[in-house]
């Protein structure tokens, strides 16, 4: 199963499933936390370790690091922080204390308190841990990397498919912003039944076996046609999909979402970039779903020509996780958890700069990465100048030069991708 990463000193993974009587509902999971190690059998949501106070240093990332990691504060300097822009973060159960929580996270770190809205989808939430700390998790670090943006948190009554997925719908309806940012998955039951023949993300996203009769697919091109980045992070048990023995996962195997990997991030005490290598948690592999034809164009290496993810990576490793504020304790938390939102922050970074240019929000960004960043087989002088190609580690893929199952086209180099995709008409 997917997996969010908590990083101490031991591991704990957590899943997360919704049981509705009466109702045939899907499996949802948070992207359970995990403490260094190797993967065990899913647990109950139970934090192991904490501490009073943060830590910064290369394994424990605060947010000056990783700004002066991946270039965030030059983007900064240039008045670009996602002013005008609201984030829009889909959890379930979500963060009772979350207003408390990101204050004390701003105060430690000398950022200022952003607007938060926080909507109930579905009814009165339900209560986990694990959900409790994904949700300061996604709002802090999406902050991080968009320190102006606003931040419209939709929380699911339970994490099932019905309340996940209008949790979209509510967003599209009501135009709340154009990033919507899902640290989740799931993948392979529906109404009791588990097998590689149902279930969610076995198969043509466009399938509503496995999502509670809810078409995502479709859900998407209403977002691609309102201009909004819908991302979700791609997991974190490794490979999967087609040659593995991991199922791929809606909303992460779906061709409409932007699919954010993870790294491994090498820095000095002073955040200072000095690498990175796929992480060998980072989700990815080849899908059922057809190959686009961008990724055709693009020469993506694919030897069951098929949709291709992830599309994107930044840090994700436990080993290099990021400091997370929750219900009075600090947290070092890795996983695609993290990456996640701090792409969702830089595409409202982006936005603004875009607005600011008279351009309509970017949108769906994959065709445009694919097919004018990296062009075929990485010609672009913009893939060099835009990305950090990852080319070492693996998830069971190995990566390697160019776009790589583990990292896809890599991670960004903030200022240079901001100003391509927040100047270009096409973006």
């Amino acid at each position: 199963m997917l997996g969010r990463k908590i990083t101490r000193d031991l591991l704990l993974v957590v899943v997360v499933v919704a049981i509705l009587v009466g109702v045939p509902v899907a499996t949802i999971t948070a992207y359970s936390p995990e403490l260094n190690s190797s993967a065990v059998n899913p647990d109950p949501a139970d934090v192991m370790s904490n501490s009073t106070s943060p830590t910064c240093s290369p394994t424990s990332l605060c947010p000056f690091m990783l700004d002066t990691a991946y270039g965030f504060n030059n983007l900064f300097g240039l008045g670009i922080s996602g002013a005008g822009q609201t984030i829009v973060i889909v959890d379930a159960c979500g963060d009772p204390s979350l207003s408390s929580d990101l204050r004390a996270f701003d105060l430690q770190f000398g950022l200022a308190n952003p607007v938060v809205n926080i909507k109930d989808i579905g009814g009165t939430p339900c209560s986990d841990s694990g959900w409790s700390v994904e949700t300061s998790l996604d709002a802090e670090w999406a902050h991080v990397t968009a320190p102006k943006a606003k931040i419209d948190i939709l929380v699911a009554a339970v994490p099932d498919t019905r309340d996940i997925y209008d949790a979209w719908i509510y967003a599209l309806n009501h135009h709340l912003g154009n990033q919507i940012s899902n640290s989740f998955g799931g993948a392979g039951c529906y109404n009791g039944a588990c097998d590689a023949e149902i279930g969610q993300g076995i198969g043509s996203c466009g399938s509503i076996r496995g999502t509670d009769g809810i078409n995502v697919a479709k859900i998407l091109q209403l977002a691609e046609k309102d201009n909004v980045t819908v991302l979700a992070g791609s997991g974190d048990s490794g490979a999967s999909g087609l040659g593995t023995s991991q199922e791929e996962a809606i909303p992460a195997d779906c061709q409409g979402v932007l699919t954010v990997g993870g790294t491994t991030l090498s820095v000095n005490a002073s955040g200072n970039y000095e690498g990175e290598t796929a992480w060998n948690g980072s989700g990815g592999g080849y899908t059922t779903n057809r190959e686009p034809n961008y990724q055709l164009y693009a020469g993506i290496v694919d030897p069951y020509h098929t949709l291709a993810k992830p599309d994107v990576a930044a840090v994700a490793d436990p080993n290099t996780g990021v400091e997370v504020y929750n219900n009075g304790t600090w947290e070092v938390i890795g996983g695609t958890s993290v990456s996640c939102p701090i792409w969702a922050g830089f595409m409202a970074d982006v936005n603004q700069m875009r607005a600011q240019n008279g351009l309509r929000p970017a949108g769906f960004v994959n065709q445009f990465l694919y097919s004018t960043v990296y062009d075929a087989d990485g010609s672009s002088p913009l893939y060099k100048e835009d990305f950090h190609d990852v080319t070492a580690g693996n998830n069971t893929w190995s990566a390697g030069p160019g776009w790589n199952p583990d990292t896809g086209l890599g991670t960004f180099i903030v200022p240079a991708l901001a100003e391509t995709l927040g100047t270009s008409p096409e973006a």
